[in-house]
């Protein structure tokens, strides 16, 4: 089993897709923004074995860990 690196992008903090990535520059893991009170998440770095997986793996993260200590809208 292989792990790559995949840029995750979200709506509404809900993972919709992934993107392979070549190369990561680890000081750009994640973009959120802010609309108003509500903080999203707008992609994030996961790794997976596929884009299933990081879309999965990336949901896990937003809603297990991300969203309790960040304060978000999940």
């Amino acid at each position: 089993m292989i792990l790559r690196e995949y840029k995750v992008s979200f709506r509404n903090n809900k993972a919709i897709g992934a993107d392979s990535l070549r190369g990561v520059s680890y000081q750009n893991m994640i973009n959120c923004s802010k609309r108003g009170a509500k903080r999203f998440v707008n992609w994030l770095v996961v790794f997976g074995t596929d884009e299933n997986d990081a879309i999965h793996n990336a949901d896990e993260m937003v809603h297990d860990y991300l969203g309790p200590h960040l304060g978000l809208s999940v």
